[in-house]
């Protein structure tokens, strides 16, 4: 059963990321998106430790063949179509306009459409990043080792709350001083363990979490909106934008205590607003997000393919004061148009059943 002001919390923050990679493309389009850096991925897989839970799988094994169908394949499956999609791979005088890779610390010398294609291999099977054409599934790839990986750690702790908050605690700092060292390992291991930090700490919290969200009154209601308010201002104090901050790369900025204070802070001003947000009588706006989250896969996929494609053919046509907001209206109407495509016709591709057209749009 789907929590509706949890759907619409993940459909804010993937709302935030496809924001994100327009102002990254297409930088005319100032939306202030790098001050939220610190909050948008880790908050993704905060609320993602929410909702972990192992009551439909007796046991690891049942665990591990659900996660891989509905992660581990997708992932897989889609970074290779949008490499096929991936105009570069057709022209290759674009990849001087392409988005440059990084593989474990080793920047490629690509001279050739065969070197491309084996880079974007390397990246998607050995980084666990994804192909150039698809880039933000490397979260889905992330998602699923670290939910494979909390399923041993939840198990070692035999479900103690403080043994799960000393195990985030570990891990952050463990991703720390794998960032602070420079070192890049295979399948994306240090940011594994730097985003299992904040998944183990949602999971820690879901108690608190839900009976926040218990027996509301309008006392409650306004304490957890001053929460919130709180929150956020004392996020815009410690927050400091850096242009090379990347949970993909597990590049955290130059202080542990700046980066896990902003997030906490920026993850606690999101839940506040979201358990205010739950209280208001259902709006367009509501359903739109979390139709968001119900599409994912989808979005996260297609906005970035899109994105990529104008960036290689007419990013100076757009990339202009003013004009280069219109990227927003035209990216969102190839996402709309492609998510029927996926959810009825390529269905197989997300690890998903098929559904009618209206339902993949349905903002309800």
């Amino acid at each position: 059963m789907r929590i509706s002001w949890i759907d619409e919390f993940k459909g804010f923050v993937l709302l935030l990321v496809c924001l994100y990679h327009v102002e990254q493309g297409f930088p005319q389009a100032t939306l202030g998106m790098e001050h939220l850096s610190a909050l948008r991925m880790s908050a993704f897989f905060f609320i993602s430790g929410v909702l972990f839970s192992t009551r439909r799988f007796p046991d690891f094994k049942s665990y591990f063949v659900h996660k891989s169908r509905v992660l581990l394949f997708p992932y897989i499956l889609l970074s290779l179509l949008f490499l096929a999609l991936d105009p570069v791979v057709y022209l290759f005088d674009l990849y001087a306009r392409a988005p440059k890779m990084v593989i474990m610390n080793t920047r490629p010398v690509i001279e050739n459409v065969g070197s491309y294609i084996g880079w974007n291999l390397a990246k998607i099977f050995v980084a666990g990043k994804s192909s150039i054409g698809s880039g933000p599934l490397w979260f889905v790839f992330t998602l699923y080792s670290i939910s494979i990986a909390f399923f041993g750690l939840q198990k070692l702790c035999r479900g103690k709350t403080w043994a799960i908050v000393l195990g985030a605690a570990a891990s952050l700092v463990i991703g720390w001083t794998l960032y602070q060292n420079h070192i890049r390992l295979p399948l994306g291991i240090e940011r594994g363990f730097t985003t299992l930090g904040f998944f183990a700490a949602g999971f820690a919290s879901k108690g608190a979490i839900k009976k926040a969200g218990e027996s509301p009154s309008k006392a409650k209601t306004f304490a957890t909106l001053g929460t919130g308010i709180v929150a956020f201002l004392l996020y815009a104090l410690v927050e400091s934008p850096n242009p090379n901050f990347s949970i993909m790369n597990n590049d955290l900025g130059k202080s542990f205590w700046g980066f896990v204070s902003s997030s906490a802070l920026g993850i606690a001003g999101l839940l506040s607003l979201f358990l205010v947000f739950a209280r208001i009588p259902d709006f367009f706006f509501k359903g739109i997000l979390r139709n968001i989250s119900r599409n994912a896969l989808v979005i996260l996929a297609v906005h970035w393919w899109a994105l990529l494609v104008m960036r290689l053919l007419v990013r100076d046509v757009f990339n202009k004061p003013g004009i280069a907001y219109t990227v927003i209206p035209i990216v969102t109407a190839v996402v709309i148009a492609a998510i029927p495509l996926f959810r009825c016709k390529l269905y197989r591709l997300l690890g998903k059943e098929k559904i009618s057209v209206s339902e993949s749009l349905s903002i309800r």
